[in-house]
């Protein structure tokens, strides 16, 4: 008779850790922010904005092909681009063709694009521009 007692407690017991488990992986997906690969993400967001300077702006058009203005539109440069680990890689069709590469990273909540040139201290941030 004992037994009979205790197989529908065992049940609800792990039918109630089952539960648990997956209401906290729920809540940790729905905190964790987007899943997107960053190449996905720059292009979704599409146009980015140096932060010292509105004039200079990169637009992320596909993977692997973009834009950018250095004198708030009156020139457009085409530009390709690859993400490699850490590293982006750009190749710019400008006056003379352009080949950089950069430490970035990619923050997809504060939607910032922070760029490092692997000879200089310096850093350069972009922020999303939101239409």
């Amino acid at each position: 008779m004992k037994n009979k007692r205790k197989g529908p407690i065992i049940v609800f017991a792990i039918g109630f850790v089952v539960l648990m488990a997956g209401l906290a992986f729920f809540i940790y997906k729905m905190t964790s922010g987007s899943n997107m690969a960053d190449a996905d993400f720059l292009v979704s967001i599409g146009k980015w904005v140096r932060e010292d300077t509105s004039n200079v702006v990169w637009d992320f058009k596909e993977i692997g092909k973009g834009a950018l203005t250095t004198d708030n539109f009156a020139n457009n440069y085409d530009f390709t681009w690859a993400l490699d680990g850490d590293k982006m890689k750009i190749e710019t069709s400008w006056l003379y063709d352009l080949n950089n590469e950069f430490e970035y990273d990619l923050n997809q909540n504060s939607k910032t694009l922070t760029l490092k040139a692997p000879e200089k201290a310096a850093k350069i941030t972009f922020k999303a521009v939101e239409d």
